[in-house]
């Protein structure tokens, strides 16, 4: 009988533990927000994926439960960029232990009081647990349309991508957010260009990945400086330098070696799609930041697009200069010779014919746009209408989007007058 106790004892002991190290029982996560759980490989389960989740006809509702000390130590310093643990809920399922934690800037310029917490954030399933994920999606950042009183332009711009059938651009829904039960309104639930994305789209995440910073021009070699690896265990960058070099290395016209290094089709869908809907804070502007290059494991890379929250005229200053930016010359201030990926593309005659499709039939999305933006309304209306922290209240949404003939003082041309404007212009070049 002692034996019997002695061995009962050690079952309710290892059990004990094991309900510790896999954070059963203990749902409000690690007391350190830096504690890492053991790898458990755990994901929900059921028969949907991920891609099904980011659903262009409903608007999905994301729950995070944190500690109350955590969530006061992420607003104090929320440029720290400190992953926390916290539950997050989807949908009614739950994953326990994930990393939370605000993303991007965080200096919002000309505010409602109300609004100052209503940061964007970033939240990582496999953070706390190791090989934790959400339907195999591990990260994804929920974007807060500071810059945006239409609430649709980086939106619309990843519905670009999809009309003409790309598989390059990260995926994209809209969310309502609560954190601790407050009701924080209405996000964009962006995809994050990691592991689960680079499964999706080339079925392994073997392969180096690199996000280009401020200044990524491709000019020379010396670009390889300025791109960050986010993925691969070969960090020499060999494979970036030689795509750099090839691509510097054609001849005027010809295609050279170039199809050997680079998927010719994504880059052509990036140039296409952004000088379209006039987003010129990538690599189509001055800065050539924020895109993404993936090998996809044959030594070609493929181009990935990210941030396009200033498409559509909503870049600093903008006032719908850029509507009239001629898509031959897919560039806004800075010199075409300046942006290798673009010159030397178009330069060959079987490139630029193709390229000159994506634009003629992204000019027919850019036409159909105000029967989607009627959709989306539809969608995300009501949502705006009652979100106390929102940027811009409910009538200057309905100004940008053409509902409203209320005077604009959002600071931005509207989405409606933008989207007139440029389909205007491309009208005038087609004669």
């Amino acid at each position: 009988m002692k034996k019997q106790r002695n061995l009962l004892a050690i079952l309710l002991l290892s059990l004990t533990v094991i309900m510790i190290v896999t954070g059963c029982g203990s749902p409000s996560g690690p007391t350190d927000p830096s504690k890492t759980m053991a790898p458990q490989g755990m994901d929900v389960h059921n028969n949907k994926t991920y891609r099904e989740v980011f659903s262009q006809d409903k608007v999905i509702e994301i729950s995070v439960e944190l500690k109350n000390e955590y969530y006061n130590e992420m607003m104090a310093s929320p440029e720290s960029e400190t992953f926390y643990s916290a539950d997050i809920t989807i949908g009614g399922e739950t994953i326990y232990n994930s990393g939370f934690r605000v993303d991007g800037t965080t200096d919002f310029v000309g505010t409602t009081e109300a609004s100052l917490e209503k940061y964007s954030f970033k939240v990582r399933f496999d953070k706390f647990v190791d090989k934790q994920k959400y339907l195999k999606l591990d990260e994804m950042v929920l974007i807060n349309f500071y810059k945006d009183p239409s609430y649709m332009r980086e939106y619309l711009s990843y519905l670009a991508y999809e009309y003409l059938d790309s598989k390059y651009a990260p995926l994209a829904t809209y969310a309502t957010l609560k954190i601790n039960g407050k009701d924080c309104g209405l996000y964009l639930c962006i995809e994050c260009v990691e592991d689960a994305y680079l499964n999706r789209v080339v079925g392994n995440n073997d392969n180096n990945l690199y996000k280009a910073s401020e200044g990524a021009s491709l000019i020379s070699a010396a670009s390889t400086s300025l791109f960050s690896q986010k993925n691969g265990q070969d960090e020499t960058k060999t494979d970036l330098t030689n795509f750099i070099n090839t691509l510097l290395a054609m001849p005027n016209g010809e295609k050279g070696d170039i199809e050997t290094v680079l998927n010719i089709q994504s880059a052509l869908q990036y140039i296409a799609v952004n000088t379209v809907v006039g987003n010129y804070d990538g690599y189509l502007g001055k800065n050539a930041k924020d895109y993404y290059l993936a090998n996809d494991g044959s030594g070609r890379f493929f181009v990935v697009p990210w941030d396009l929250n200033e498409s559509f005229g909503c870049g600093n200053k903008d006032n719908g200069i850029t509507a009239t930016v001629d898509p031959s010359v897919p560039v806004y201030r800075v010199d075409i010779s300046e942006r290798p990926l673009i010159s030397k593309l178009l330069a060959v005659p079987e490139y630029k014919t193709l390229y000159d499709g994506y634009v003629a039939k992204l000019t027919e999305f850019l036409q159909n746009l105000p029967t989607e933006i009627d959709k989306i309304h539809t969608m995300i209306g009501s949502y705006i209408e009652k979100d106390s922290q929102a940027f811009y209240g409910y009538e200057q949404y309905l100004v940008n989007i053409g509902k409203s003939t209320s005077e604009n003082s959002t600071g931005y041309i509207s989405l409606a007058e933008y989207i007139n404007l440029r389909n205007n212009y491309l009208a005038s070049l087609a004669g």
